[in-house]
């Protein structure tokens, strides 16, 4: 299963992404929002944590090991697609709707209208169970900001879900 030198094989390394490809495809989601682009993101993210196998020390790792890898390749498309928009050419669409969209919201859409780092936060510790203390090593943060993001996505969830 595992290589002479310490290095996942090839089938090794196909059944560990198996295994976490949903949690792979939610993180992207959360993160990029749109289907296509979320996959695009894990495609990449599998291409680059195979040709980088051997800088994984311990299989046990390999689902948060994977995560950092997508969550940056993640963050690299949003730098790449940040788009600039002139308020000007907009205003005439930024009038509210009669029909409120908050009153049809569910917990997941609630989720998904949170800023970019709370709703990953969130979407990790729900959604895919992972500590505060791996999800600090998945995003490159610390402990402290974890459980900060945390709190303030709750309190957003709440103020989106009371309004509603």
């Amino acid at each position: 299963m595992i290589a002479p030198q310490g290095v996942l094989d090839k089938e090794a390394f196909c059944t560990q992404v198996i295994a976490c490809q949903e949690t792979m495809f939610r993180t992207a989601k959360a993160i990029l929002r749109q289907d296509e682009d979320a996959e695009d993101a894990v495609q990449d993210a599998i291409c680059t944590a195979f040709a980088s196998r051997e800088s994984l020390r311990d299989i046990q790792r390999f689902k948060p090991w994977i995560l950092r890898i997508l969550t940056n390749k993640c963050y690299d498309l949003c730098r790449k697609r940040r788009p600039v928009v002139d308020l000007e050419d907009v205003a005439d669409r930024l009038a509210a709707e009669t029909t409120d969209p908050i009153r049809r919201m569910t917990l997941w859409q609630a989720v998904m209208s949170l800023n970019d780092d709370l709703r990953v936060t969130v979407t990790l510790f729900y959604y895919e169970g992972f500590s505060v203390r791996e999800i600090g090593q998945i995003l490159g943060i610390s402990e402290a900001a974890v459980k900060t993001r945390l709190s303030r996505g709750r309190a957003r969830l709440r103020l989106i879900l009371e309004e509603k």
